[in-house]
């Protein structure tokens, strides 16, 4: 939104059309119609035997002309096949990613600036990342003297 642009959304578990349009967001009614419609996709998406390897052929080639991909997720998401076969078929799609494919080298050949990705996972690498988990980090020691509170405890 910040950059000019209209917002569409898809989440399976968030039914009501009322928090999407809170935040001056569309949500649309399946991840079919997500990909048709998205010009630029980011995906938010955790790991799960549900979304392993979900995006891949079928998904990319729906999307506009020009579409992107941009994937901040995780690498398990991704169905890397079927994203180089999309890209083959489709000379206009292009792929951002901050998790580097198994075929990171072959996709830069053979795609070149039509694929980027960092060297290493760059989600949470912001400044404020940084001190929103310091500070949580510092409140959970806090918390550990001040209650005893063990929840987070990493060594047992």
């Amino acid at each position: 939104k910040a950059l000019g642009m209209n917002v569409i959304a898809f989440d399976p578990f968030i039914t009501d059309a009322k928090v999407f349009e809170a935040d001056g967001v569309k949500k649309v009614d399946s991840i079919e119609e997500l990909y048709a419609q998205a010009d630029y996709l980011s995906l938010h998406i955790p790991a799960t035997e549900q979304t392993k390897k979900s995006i891949g052929h079928k998904l990319l080639t729906s999307m506009p002309k020009g579409a992107t991909l941009v994937n901040t997720a995780r690498k398990e998401v991704i169905d890397e096949a079927g994203v180089i076969q999309a890209m083959t078929e489709r000379e206009d799609l292009k792929y951002i990613t901050d998790i580097a494919p198994e075929a990171a080298a072959e996709m830069s050949e053979k795609f070149g600036k039509r694929f980027f990705a960092t060297p290493k996972k760059m989600g949470a690498e912001t400044a404020e990342a940084n001190i929103n988990a310091g500070l949580a980090a510092a409140n959970q020691i806090v918390d550990f003297f001040k209650t005893g509170n063990t929840r987070f405890q990493v060594n047992k």
